[in-house]
């Protein structure tokens, strides 16, 4: 499924502040971009997730990397690196 340009969640292992990771997609979304993703969300699709920081994708609970221990960060995108079946 592709989401609209405006809908797409930011990927990568390089992780900064100011954003919400979701493990189980592993994939973040920039704080500041919460209140316009979830209204465009909220209007086309009456998906009401991210207004209780849960993943529309996965309705997995989003981890606020602000409130993660140093260090911590460094299992964001395990996932990504892991190798997949033969």
């Amino acid at each position: 499924m592709s989401l609209p340009s405006g809908l797409r969640l930011c990927t990568g292992i390089s992780i900064k502040r100011g954003v919400y990771y979701c493990p189980k997609c592993d994939r973040t979304l920039p704080k500041e971009r919460v209140q316009k993703v979830d209204k465009e969300l909220r209007s086309k699709y009456g998906i009401d997730k991210l207004s209780s920081l849960r993943c529309p994708v996965c309705d997995t609970e989003y981890i606020d990397l602000d409130k993660v221990k140093e260090g911590g960060k460094r299992y964001v995108g395990d996932i990504k690196k892991q190798p997949g079946p033969l």
